[in-house]
């Protein structure tokens, strides 16, 4: 491996830590999924830490920016609806939560991925992933809600099984949501650390 890939090119340090934080958000969602037991404190803290990171990232790709913004406003609703479930929710709800923060996590990773498709050589390829990843699954989960079983690739049949109100078994749905965001983390950190965000195209 090319040791010069890793070297930054990032100018403010806004970039520099967005990027450390990016990743190791990442992490925690990756490392996360391995457990089913609640590890509630360590969820909070990955959560916390990657509405900073998102913030960050947010910055260089230009907040006043509509894509840029609606995906942080989607990505708040996602952190929230996540702490919920961590602090506790009844069980005949928590299927819906469930599919409400994967809905909104999806979205929000789709609109800072078409953001990405605005910048140069490295962030379109990345975008370009970004926006097929996180598409995928949205489809799937709009075909399981019209003909339910059509997702069961997904696990989204346990997921909208769930949301009548029993207690939901199977999150292998949430599992690769998390997984999605967590190796978008490290794409995202590595575009950061290398100063690919910074230079914008087309306005968003």
């Amino acid at each position: 491996m090319n040791a010069s890939v890793l070297v930054t090119h990032a100018m403010s340090r806004n970039e520099k830590v967005g990027a450390v934080a990016l990743a190791t958000a990442g992490l925690f969602s990756l490392v996360l999924t391995h457990f089913t037991a609640s590890l509630a404190p360590l969820r909070l803290v990955a959560l916390a830490l990657a509405a900073f990171a998102a913030w960050c990232l947010c910055d260089e790709l230009g907040m006043r920016k509509p894509l840029n913004r609606a995906g942080f406003v989607f990505f708040a609703i996602a952190v929230a609806v996540r702490v919920q479930i961590a602090l506790g929710v009844a069980p005949e709800f928590v299927g819906r939560y469930y599919l409400l923060y994967a809905g909104f996590l999806l979205t929000a990773l789709l609109f800072w991925s078409v953001a990405f498709l605005h910048r140069k050589r490295a962030s379109k390829v990345v975008g370009a992933v970004g926006v097929l990843a996180s598409l995928a699954p949205i489809v799937a989960l709009v075909i399981g809600h019209l003909a339910l079983g059509t997702g069961a690739f997904f696990g989204i049949g346990a997921i909208l099984s769930s949301t009548e109100g029993a207690a939901p078994i199977d999150l292998s749905y949430v599992t690769l949501i998390d997984r999605i965001f967590g190796l978008w983390c490290y794409l995202s950190a590595w575009l950061l650390w290398r100063g690919h965000v910074r230079s914008c195209t087309l306005p968003q």
